[in-house]
């Protein structure tokens, strides 16, 4: 099973948050902990980028990509190195082939998880932490629609929402057109992370956006890794995993 692979693994919840518990991982959307048991679990097979799923009434499951779908079956074969991780992962990997040619011009509704954020290479970071008047000058970070309000015009308000989706429209390009998007959840959240020294882990607080809408492939080739990469950073943590689905009617509101 050479090529990318959509995963999808059962979950339980409880085993979850009680191995954060015990490894000192928890945070509101368990994303460190479940980037954590799966790498404990399958190794480098181990599904990235990935989207935790909880849907109303049903058991959560995980569904991600990987790019060696023999590796993760052979990893599961393995006995765990942790009987929490057994809990945690109940039953085996399910998986199934992605295409591996796209055709330009094809339109599919879309699912994405992202965390819209700007990173700085070290010339601006060296620049803003210089700066009097940069917003959080010592971040190598920033939200998305904090670096924007850091480059617009203050009297002229920006909103949010537009800001995320024009950063998600950025992010696609050139692999893809954005048809039309829509913020199905907005909120903020805290998340963990390691610290750049290397020394343990910190909380961080920022939004998390779901998109949901109709792209159109533009360049085959570089969809294929956008599927594969994710859409923006911490695609190890929950982020960027971008499902795809048949196109609904031709939508009449384009994505500006």
């Amino acid at each position: 099973m050479s090529g990318l692979h959509l995963v999808r693994i059962a979950l339980d919840r409880p085993a979850l948050m009680a191995f954060a518990v015990a490894r000192h991982r928890s945070d509101d959307d368990l994303g460190y902990a479940l980037h954590l048991a799966l790498r404990l679990r399958f190794g480098d097979a181990a599904p990235q980028p990935f989207r935790l799923e909880e849907p109303p009434g049903r058991a959560p499951f995980l569904i991600g990509y990987t790019a060696n779908g023999v590796a993760l079956n052979a990893a599961h074969a393995l006995p765990p190195v942790d009987a929490a991780l057994e809990a945690i992962f109940p039953s085996a990997p399910e998986c199934r082939p992605m295409p591996e040619l796209w055709q330009p011009g094809a339109r599919f509704r879309f699912k994405v998880r992202v965390r819209p954020v700007v990173r700085y290479g070290t010339r601006i970071r060296a620049e803003r932490a210089r700066s009097t008047t940069a917003l959080l000058p010592k971040a190598g970070e920033v939200d998305a629609f904090v670096a924007a309000c850091s480059k617009a015009d203050p009297s002229t308000p920006l909103d949010r929402k537009t800001v995320y989706r024009d950063w998600l429209k950025r992010r696609f390009s050139p692999a893809a057109l954005l048809e039309d998007a829509r913020i199905e959840r907005m909120q903020r959240v805290r998340t963990r992370r390691s610290r750049h020294d290397g020394n343990g882990t910190r909380l961080t607080e920022s939004y998390e956006v779901v998109f949901v809408g109709t792209l159109e492939v533009a360049d085959p080739g570089r969809f294929a890794d956008l599927l594969a990469r994710g859409v923006g950073r911490h695609g190890a943590f929950g982020f960027g995993m971008l499902t795809l689905a048949p196109p609904g009617p031709q939508s009449v509101v384009k994505a500006g």
